[in-house]
């Protein structure tokens, strides 16, 4: 108790010595003359500028006001931990058993564990509590926190204890149906980089999978591609709890969405809230990026410069964009990420994390009839009082005059839905997926098919199958010449040129190899056009499968994967 008294002290001394610092630092800027410039006209700018060297103190002392702002926030943190240990003194003994290999690991995780023994990989398996994670977290919304005491222990922490960057580049990745694009995006980040850059800067990849041996892997590539990156703690890898997600299969869907959907922009949010809650106190602004875009070269140097020139121009700036698209590239200082996570945390399942930041804005600027500032901020920019919301938010929310970073992503983390993004840096992209499909008798389909990209064609894996508007009662057939055993089939429409060229109101049909000859349903095609799924063992051995339209089509179709999987192979 004394130990805590004495530490308790030293940060109340801190806490003066901070406000002292930053009084000092103003009153300094003004004994030398610097302020932010006047709105003067074009010949008063002349007459009145600053020198250079008065315009650089300038930048410098803004840029110390804002990691003084910092440090005040990691003062906070600290004391309020202090002070809850003073009031309610309690020790966490977890098991150390049950820290590095907890039960429930499967053998093909325990097989990889016992192979990357002396690994720095195998580090991330024993992380250490975060205190820090449990300020941001509202366990009166979150509830299902409550359930376990491990629900924001990290699953998998790599950590190289970097603690007080410049920036933080958090990167949420989750397994994606078709192709993953983290390690172009790394690739292109590292090469952005220069060696000074790197000094200042941690990318936070949240692994966003309850599935130990596939963020084994991932963490095994990820220290193979870029081992000096992880020894150095340029790149760390967090992953959260299964504890930390609620159910759900339990949300009541929003916006008029499918349940598919609900759950996936739910659990993008979500990964988002843990991965900013991380970056509170861990560096001076936190960079929002997903895990399937490239950047221009020293993107860092001109963010950093772009963001003091509009700190000294408009200080209470919320985020700044440096991507219009989505979520992508904007930077919210750290200090500021705590009522973000906050007003994340009451609406995560009512929205996706752009419109979130949209909403965000207009509840913090705008008033309630969207068309003008909140009383408070209208003190700041009287000139604005009478502008409506997007113009408030502008001032808010500034951009840069170009993008520095594009979204290259055609195959979304959402199984099924396909997002047109074309960039000539990557060649054109795949328009179908072959596969090596069991022998057949027979094809036939009612629906007329376009040049040569014909059915057998699909299913030999030469060509994708393009066909002319379906009606009600089309139909695809794949007859067989003996009884076939399959154990999952995948049927994929549509591909990134033509994303609405899909399959709707259709069904998997399958005819049992013994038996009356009636079709039985198995699957149907979702939203984004694919049906895929696992067969059930007294509908496993067949004469045929059918795909049957239901609905007439105001599009053409594309069948862009065809793979029929059988017991004795692995898919591909």
């Amino acid at each position: 108790m004394a130990l805590m008294c004495a530490f308790f002290t030293i940060l109340v001394l801190a806490s003066a010595s901070y406000y002292v610092c930053k009084r000092s630092l103003r009153e300094c800027a003004a004994t030398l003359g610097v302020h932010s410039p006047p709105d003067y006209s074009p010949s008063q700018r002349i007459v009145h500028a600053h020198s250079a060297q008065n315009e650089s103190m300038a930048k410098k002392i803004t840029s110390l006001e804002e990691k003084l702002n910092n440090f005040e926030v990691r003062y906070r943190v600290r004391h309020r931990e202090v002070v809850s240990l003073l009031v309610k003194p309690v020790t966490y003994n977890f098991p150390k058993e049950t820290a590095p290999y907890p039960p429930g690991y499967s053998e093909e995780a325990m097989n990889m564990i016992h192979n990357l023994t002396g690994t720095r990989v195998l580090n991330g398996l024993q992380p250490r509590y975060i205190h820090r994670m449990q300020l941001p977290f509202l366990v009166q919304i979150l509830t299902h926190l409550l359930n376990d005491p491990f629900s924001l222990w990290p699953l998998y922490h790599l950590s190289g204890a970097r603690h007080y960057m410049d920036f933080v580049i958090g990167i949420p990745t989750v397994k994606r149906d078709k192709q993953t694009y983290l390690f172009t995006t790394l690739t292109y980040l590292i090469k952005a980089l220069s060696a000074e850059d790197k000094r200042s800067v941690v990318i936070v990849i949240l692994v966003g999978e309850p599935d130990v041996t596939y963020i084994l892997k991932l963490a095994r590539q990820i220290e193979i591609m870029f081992p000096r990156e992880i020894s150095d703690g340029v790149i760390e890898i967090l992953a959260p709890s299964p504890a930390y997600y609620p159910e759900l299969e339990d949300l009541c869907p929003t916006l008029g969405d499918s349940p598919k959907r609900a759950m996936w922009r739910t659990k993008q949010n979500l990964d988002n809230i843990y991965l900013m809650a991380y970056a509170i106190g861990k560096g001076v602004y936190y960079l929002m990026l997903e895990d399937d875009v490239t950047t221009k070269k020293d993107f860092l140097p001109e963010m950093k410069g772009y963001i003091e020139t509009t700190t000294e121009k408009t200080p209470h700036w919320i985020f700044i964009e440096f991507c219009q698209v989505g979520a992508i590239g904007k930077v919210f200082r750290t200090r500021d990420l705590l009522p973000f996570v906050t007003y994340s945390q009451i609406f995560y399942s009512n929205m996706p994390i752009d419109w979130l930041l949209e909403s965000y804005l207009a509840d913090r600027v705008c008033s309630i009839d969207k068309k003008s500032l909140c009383p408070a901020a209208a003190k700041k920019y009287k000139r604005l009082e009478k502008k409506s919301c997007a113009e408030s938010k502008l001032r808010v929310r500034p951009r840069y005059k170009v993008s520095l970073f594009q979204h290259i992503g055609v195959y979304s983390s959402l199984q099924g839905k396909i997002q047109k993004v074309q960039d000539p840096q990557f060649g054109k992209v795949q328009s179908y997926f072959p596969h090596q499909n069991p022998p057949v008798q027979k094809i036939t389909t009612t629906i007329e098919d376009y040049y040569q990209h014909s059915i057998q064609n699909a299913y030999e894996g030469i060509d994708f199958f393009w066909g002319k508007k379906p009606k009600k009662g089309d139909t695809l057939e794949f007859w067989y010449g003996r009884p076939l055993q399959i154990k999952r089939v995948t049927f994929r429409s549509g591909n990134a040129e033509h994303i609405t060229d899909q399959f709707y109101n259709t069904v998997v049909e399958v005819l049992p190899a013994f038996g009356d000859n009636n079709f039985t349903t198995i699957l149907h095609f979702d939203e984004f056009g694919l049906a895929d799924g696992d067969v059930e063992e007294e509908f496993s051995l067949v004469k045929a499968i059918r795909l049957r339209v239901n609905a007439d089509s105001k599009y053409w179709v594309i069948l862009s994967e065809i793979y029929i999987q059988t017991p004795d192979e692995k898919k591909t």
